[in-house]
């Protein structure tokens, strides 16, 4: 047994090396003339602003690689009858159905309280949050702890989009690129050296320290500047998901987007991160053993993150200079690609690859997608519809966990993937009557 300890310990040091060491060449690549060309400079109250959101989302990213492999130690058991199964899937996405709410509500929060010092409850909030995973156990009491993080994500990501959508439309992508390349620095680091630290330390502690991390968060907050919210906010929140109180034409193209939006955070936020494990195991085919399943599932989505901190900056900027609707359609196609490879079953490191090139490829997609809701947002509108925008976000990676394990039980893991294939088809044509059709005279732009 404590030979296979060392097995263990050993796989995962390399895989944790391997990535360490990518990283470096991406920084190397990305501090050439690319981001020289695309001109990347980013105001300093938007790093204020997005830094606390890094350093808390932490303990909402290392559940998704520890409470499916440990659900013994959160005590789900098999909660009313139903398998653990259905409880993982259905924790890891509560915090994101709670938000239906929680979005709309948080532009009141702001109104409310002032721009600053809603940080600084979200900082609270998400700090609370992943204590309680450390302290609570069981689906009731671990269901009221996600319902807290989703709240605090709620008025983090508002704000830091109502930071960004008080600069100039041209840079929208730019910016919020690089919000979220900042945010999934958090997320990449947890799920490296934060696995690891479980591991060797244990799951509770592991968890606490990162509920520390709320002293560092409250003193970048410190210095967060107020905006002017009446420019941003209407008087009237509008629970409408459908936008029908704006006019019919832009109402038509605000769906759609959302709708996209939704299809893409089902597919890579959703369904291939909750059930990124299960997925391996079929395509690997008995050759490899769990322990070394689990330390590839975090390698994997480590490179989500590593597209998300490197690439979402780029992408961001190349959208707000070569356009997003062109940015857009080539992303889709490419996610396409990978992920009828992935799911052909032709040779599991071949699967791995292409999971990895699908969440780079949902990079580009979501930055555009994020660009253009800000762009076409009118100026009054821009919280109550940013706000709607995201809830049909959440509810897509909401949906991915729940409906991706659900199938996963009837009839394989592998059909939720043909379903997001379908969702998608469906999108790219809604988006080219929209949008596309209408603009084939002006190249796309």
């Amino acid at each position: 047994m404590h030979y296979y300890s060392n097995i263990k310990m050993y796989t995962l040091r390399v895989i944790i090396r391997l990535r360490l060491e990518i990283t470096d060449i991406l920084l190397e690549i990305i501090n050439t003339k690319i981001v020289s060309y695309l001109k990347i400079k980013i105001p300093g109250q938007i790093s204020l602003t997005i830094i606390p959101l890094s350093l808390l989302i932490m303990g909402d990213s290392i559940l998704y690689v520890i409470l499916p492999a440990n659900s013994d130690f959160f005590r789900l058991n098999s909660f009313l009858g139903l398998p653990n199964e259905f409880w993982i899937g259905f924790l890891l996405s509560v915090n994101r159905i709670v938000r239906f709410f929680t979005n709309i509500f948080s532009v009141n929060i702001f109104k409310r309280f002032g721009f600053r010092n809603t940080i600084f409850i979200a900082c609270f909030l998400g700090a609370f949050s992943t204590l309680f995973y450390a302290v609570l156990k069981g689906v009731i009491l671990l269901f009221l702890a996600r319902v807290i993080w989703g709240f605090s994500y709620s008025l983090f990501r508002l704000g830091y989009q109502l930071r960004v959508f008080s600069y100039h439309q041209d840079n929208f992508g730019k910016y919020l690129g690089y919000c979220l390349g900042v945010q999934r620095a958090g997320s990449f680091l947890v799920v490296t050296l934060g696995v690891l630290a479980s591991i060797k330390f244990g799951i509770s502690i592991t968890l606490i320290s990162l509920s520390i991390f709320l002293i560092p968060a409250l003193f970048v907050s410190y210095f967060i500047k107020e905006i002017d919210l009446s420019k941003l906010t209407s008087k009237k929140i509008n629970w409408n998901l459908t936008y029908k109180d704006q006019e019919p034409n832009l109402s038509k193209k605000i769906i759609i987007i959302s709708i996209y939006k939704f299809t893409s955070s089902f597919s890579s936020n959703g369904l291939a991160i909750a059930t990124i494990i299960p997925f391996l195991v079929s395509v690997q085919k008995n050759s490899f053993e769990l322990d070394y399943i689990v330390g590839i599932a975090g390698f994997i989505i480590g490179f989500r993150h590593i597209a998300d901190i490197f690439f979402g900056v780029i992408f961001g900027s190349i959208s707000d200079r070569f356009g997003r609707k062109i940015n857009i359609l080539i992303s889709t196609f490419l996610m396409l690609g990978a992920i009828i490879i992935a799911i052909s079953g032709l040779n599991f490191y071949i699967s791995v690859f292409c999971l990895v090139l699908m969440f780079f490829f949902s990079v580009s997609l979501e930055t555009s997608l994020d660009a253009l809701i800000g762009q076409l947002s009118p100026e009054k509108e821009k919280s109550s519809i940013v706000s709607r925008y995201s809830t049909w976000q959440d509810i897509g990676a909401a949906m991915g966990p729940l409906v991706g394990f659900m199938i996963a039980i009837g009839y394989g893991v592998q059909f939720g993937y043909v379903l997001s294939l379908i969702m998608f088809s469906i999108c790219l044509i809604g988006f080219y009557k929209l949008f596309l059709k209408e603009s084939n005279s002006s190249m796309l732009k």
